[in-house]
This record gives C-alpha cells, structure tokens and sequence, in this order.
C-alpha cells in the first residue's frame, strides 16, 4: 500500500496503458493497484447518471448484419445503449458504443491513416452526458437554430437536440469514420 502511494503518476499512466495492450492483469498483485489507478485515472465508471441508461442487448443483434457490414466486424466490441431522456415525453435514444476496456487492432490503424485520435470511439465519456443535460434542460435555446456538434463521440448531445428541441438543423460530425459509422448506423436503426 505505501509502495502505491509512492509511486509516480507516470508509472501508474503506463501501467495502465500495458495492461490495456496485453489484456491480462498483472501478474503482481500489488503492482498498479486498483488504488493506484483511482489516484490519478479520472474516468468516472458510470458517469454522472443525469441521463439514465441501460444496455439492450436485443436491439444489437437485431442489427448486427447492418453493423457487421458497416464496422467490418462481429459487434463483439459494440454494445447497444438505450438512454430514457429525463422529461415529459420520455423518449428513448439508441446510441451504439464500446464496451468498456475492448480496443481492437483497426482502431489504431484508422487513427494512424486519418492522423486523428480515438477519443470518442474508446468510451463514453461523462462530459457527454454533462452537455447533452445541459441541452435538454435548454431546448428553447435551439429553437429555429442551425446547430453543428463538432467532434460529438457518439453523438448523444447532437441527438437529443434533434430528438426534442425545435432545431432548425442538426449536423453531427466527428474526424473519426468509425464515429460516424456508428452515428449512422444509430438513424439507420
């Protein structure tokens, strides 16, 4: 434990990062502890739950010719998530995403080709949620607007201003085409 405290926040970051190439915990139970990467990760786990959420499994192997075709793989990577919007209609939102800790070889080689990064591929960050809240508890700000979500991830704040506000326009857009498959994927289902 002390030997966790001590170490510096460097070393825990590429622990992490090997223990996400190789997939397997390590061997050293004491090594890259839990504890030690809680003190300097600061991805939050299950967000801030301002938009509730649960995985919907059938909904994904509905569609999983459609995301085959479209990701060029199984869907083994791909988990469907059904938000239920916070307001008096309820309406439920579909969004495809990663599961949590699958990275796949592609990923990095699309990141490579394109020069981008995959940010918004890797999770959903809570940050996401945070924005999309904010613009569904705004929705009279976009009426008769024109607005563009730059970057967007998975999209969720572009979508839930074009689910429940009186938006002129919505564009959803980010560097990384395999973002975009997914949001696509997302209107075609």
């Amino acid at each position: 434990m002390e030997r966790i405290a001590t170490m510096k926040a460097s070393s825990l970051r590429w622990g992490i990062l090997r223990q996400a190439f190789l997939r397997r915990p390590s061997s050293d139970p004491d090594e890259h502890s839990k504890l030690g990467i809680k003190r300097i990760s600061r991805k939050t786990t299950q967000g801030f739950n301002l938009i509730p959420c649960h995985l919907v499994e059938d909904h994904l192997k509905e569609h999983s010719v459609s995301l085959s075709k479209t990701n060029h793989s199984d869907g083994s990577k791909d988990a469907c998530v059904c938000y239920t919007l916070p307001n008096d209609s309820a309406l439920k939102l579909y969004l495809l995403q990663r599961v949590d800790n699958v990275a796949d070889l592609n990923d990095f080689e699309i990141c490579n080709r394109y020069d981008i990064d995959n940010t918004g591929l890797v999770c959903h960050w809570p940050s996401e949620d945070v924005l999309a809240f904010y613009c569904l508890s705004h929705a009279d700000m976009f009426r008769s607007k024109k607005v563009i979500e730059l970057g967007s991830g998975y999209g969720l704040a572009g979508l839930v201003i074009a689910a429940v506000t009186e938006a002129l326009e919505v564009v959803i857009s980010d560097g990384n085409p395999q973002v975009v498959d997914c949001i696509l994927l997302i209107l075609l289902c």
